[in-house]
């Protein structure tokens, strides 16, 4: 600590408190409005709307689509810290209905995000509210209210309590600075009143309009709006007192910076579904007394609003798991949201903030029934938060929870692919075929859930089809991604939760006999979750096909997973040359451009043009398992398809692997065929290594196990412990397969 420290700490928060311009007076506030109009004029709707537009947008594709993606949601304010994932869906969707309130001028329904419980409603709003505290700290989120100030008798004293006529004050244009030990009384705006409302509707509207120009829409707070009804009281009060002058009502207006706050509930509100005693608290320490206010105010009856929409007041409400309520205790819903009018016993508050809320779709679903519906309806936008259904999104729900974990064990590659994928399969529904193109017809029918969901995370197609059939499917994907979505029973509304399989991840964390936390473990915990058919709604769904069978995915993931360590594995142990496959595809590519084209190339070495290499061609398409004819068809199809992929993606650089990923996958296989016996010794050699005993090996079997356990862990990420597990495992299910 220097020794300055204390001294340097206060002159910052000096500094700071100034540079933010967190106390004013009104004509500061005024020039604060002419250099910054737009941020001035914005009512709740506007504010929130520009909130997500100050952290900007990204553009994201996926297989199902393309999409913006608000870069709030990736919380970049929090150090990326709980973000939202996925869901650029409901982002448009809410993004949409603010512009919409932005047009009518006011906020005039409540946003209902409505799914599956763990479908990320709450991490949504979450989002919302945290970046709306970051904003509001920022110069173009600058936020203000005001305070009535009345200086001491001993400062000035008049006719209504402060001198003769109030003017002057040693030449002190406004109360606004005085400091606290001449002030008698400050009473606080609990709504958060707009300071510009303390100016008549007329002059507002000229001021706005000749700021902004005709063509901005003015929100109707600052064109119709009023004060709340003790600002009012007040206002009119001191008017009175100084025979209509203005100008000495506002030298006792203190306009105040305020900041969106959960924790000290300023224009963020979360409302709870459970019953609680409904309390109010009135401050004061802070003013010496609300006796010390001038004669002329003491004799008006005051009253201090409180409550959820009054902390609200200026931000927004979240009305968490609402449905959850019994329909009477939010009926008063139905006018504060249509009209922005909340009525009390002394009062009607006229409020400014954004109603967002959350519902289980059950809840949903039974007030749907329900005869006040209808009435609900026209004053509630039903926004829809399935679950995910891209198990490369869903992944990355675990990932923080796997990397944070306490348990401090190892963790194996792949266990929150697999968490995920399962997880997905879960949720997915059979394709509907009547609405699809002929060409893909039989192709959704034969559709299994594992290859649906490697066509929403990849746009990866069944090996099987046809090159044709194959683009038709993905040409398709967005359409059978959207097929149930404007049902009640959509894609994704059922399921295993995230929650639930975090839970699995934890106990599979625990498990006994495991070195690692991993997808072997995984899988044990899935199918005694599975079991459980007694707790969980959707492990009681009604088989539909090889869909909704939580026990079946499982064993599918199974496979899949054994299928990926193998390759890794074989990788690992240099029976498969990846770069070399990739070298002998790109050669084949270009001999067949030369061939289908009728010309000459130009051999690299000699210079020379020459015709292209058949016997290299005919030794890839043998390995392809391709006949004469269907090689023929093979080659005069290839540059159509490395065309077609072009045109989707013109910018970006050629990736053949990609384009003829399932030519890469069978010239893999191909080689490894040749290599098999020797690949199962292999495997038999590093079992013995890593779990009997070494010595049983000569020193080369010694070396080639290390070097593979080496390779393992600096390429695929496998440490000694996750190695073993993963190992031992595949080949015991591989041997009990064959």
């Amino acid at each position: 600590m220097t020794p300055n420290f204390l001294a340097e700490t206060v002159q910052q928060v000096r500094d700071r408190f100034v540079a933010e311009k967190t106390i004013l007076s009104f004509q500061e506030y005024l020039e604060v409005v002419r250099q910054a109009p737009a941020h001035q004029a914005r009512d709740s709707a506007t504010y929130v709307r520009d909130c997500w537009s100050h952290f900007g947008t990204t553009r994201v594709t996926r297989p199902y689509g393309q999409f913006t993606r608000w870069n709030l949601f990736d919380c970049p304010f929090d150090g990326g810290r709980d973000p939202l994932i996925g869901h650029e869906g409901v982002q448009a969707q809410v993004f949409g209905l603010l512009s919409d309130f932005v047009r009518e001028g006011r906020v005039n329904k409540l946003v209902l995000l409505h799914g599956p419980n763990g479908s990320a409603k709450s991490s949504f709003i979450g989002c919302v509210l945290r970046a709306l505290e970051h904003y509001s700290a920022q110069p173009e989120g600058a936020l203000y209210s005001f305070n009535w100030v009345f200086p001491s008798r001993k400062t000035e004293r008049g006719a209504i309590g402060f001198g003769s006529t109030g003017r002057g004050l040693d030449g002190v244009p406004s109360y606004a600075h005085l400091a606290d030990a001449d002030i008698d009384a400050r009473v606080r705006n609990e709504l958060r009143d707009h300071p510009l409302l303390l100016l008549p509707a007329a002059a507002r509207r000229a001021l706005l309009r000749e700021l902004l120009g005709e063509a901005t829409p003015l929100p109707a707070l600052l064109t119709d709006g009023d004060l709340s009804p003790r600002a009012r009281a007040i206002s009119d009060a001191l008017l009175k007192a100084y025979q209509g002058d203005l100008a000495e009502v506002l030298r006792h207006v203190q306009v105040e910076r305020f900041y969106i706050s959960r924790r000290y509930r300023s224009g963020a509100v979360t409302v709870d579904p459970q019953l609680r005693v409904d309390a109010g608290a009135r401050q004061v320490t802070s003013d010496r007394s609300l006796g010390a206010l001038p004669p002329v105010l003491q004799n008006l009856s005051l009253f201090e609003a409180v409550g959820d929409l009054v902390d609200a007041n200026r931000g927004v409400i979240e009305y968490n798991d609402l449905l959850k309520r019994p329909l009477e205790s939010f009926k008063y819903l139905l006018a504060t949201c249509e009209k922005g009018t909340a009525s009390l016993d002394m009062m009607t508050l006229h409020l400014d903030e954004v109603f967002l809320a959350s519902s289980n779709a059950n809840h949903l679903d039974a007030f749907m029934e329900m005869p006040d519906f209808a009435s609900f309806k026209a004053r509630i936008e039903l926004v829809e938060v399935p679950y995910l259904v891209d198990f490369e999104q869903e992944r990355r729900i675990y990932v923080q929870q796997i990397r944070t974990s306490a348990l401090r064990r190892p963790v194996a590659p792949h266990t929150d692919r697999i968490a995920a994928l399962w997880a997905v399969l879960t949720r997915l529904h059979r394709p509907t075929t009547d609405r699809a193109p002929a060409a893909v017809r039989a192709a959704l029918e034969q559709l299994t859930p594992l290859q649906k969901a490697e066509l929403y995370a990849s746009g990866k197609t069944p090996s099987h089809l046809s090159r044709d059939v194959a683009n038709e499917l993905k040409a398709d994907i967005e359409s059978l991604y959207r097929e149930s979505h404007d049902t009640r029973r959509y894609e994704g509304r059922t399921g295993a939760s995230p929650r639930e399989l975090k839970a699995a991840l934890l106990g599979a964390a625990r498990r006994e006999g495991f070195r690692s936390l991993s997808p072997i473990a995984l899988l044990e915990e899935l199918a005694d979750l599975v079991r459980q058919s007694q707790v969980y709604d959707w492990l009681r769904l009604e088989p539909d096909g090889e869909f909704h069978q939580p026990e079946a995915a499982i064993e599918a993931v199974r496979a899949w997973y054994l299928d990926l360590v193998e390759e890794e594995l074989h990788r690992a142990m240099g029976l498969i040359d990846v770069d070399r496959t990739v070298d002998l595809f790109k050669r084949y590519v270009d001999h067949v451009t030369y061939f289908v084209r009728r010309e000459k190339r130009q051999n690299p070495i000699t210079g020379r043009a020459e015709d292209p290499d058949e016997t290299l061609m005919s030794e890839v398409e043998r390995r392809l398992g391709l006949s004469q004819q269907a090689a023929l068809e093979a080659r005069a199809g290839l540059l159509s398809r490395i065309a077609a992929w072009r045109m989707d993606n013109p910018d970006a650089p050629l990736d053949l692997a990609a384009i003829f990923a399932e030519q890469h996958a069978r010239l893999t296989e191909s080689f490894y065929e040749e290599k098999r016996a020797t690949a199962e010794r292999v495997k038999r050699n590093l079992l013995v290594h890593v779990i009997d005993d070494p010595k049983r090996l000569t020193d080369e079997e010694r070396a080639q196990s290390e070097q593979t356990l080496e390779t393992l862990e600096r390429d695929f990420g496998y440490d000694r412990a996750c190695a073993t597990d993963v190992i031992g495992y595949l080949l015991k299910m591989r041997q009990r397969s064959a």
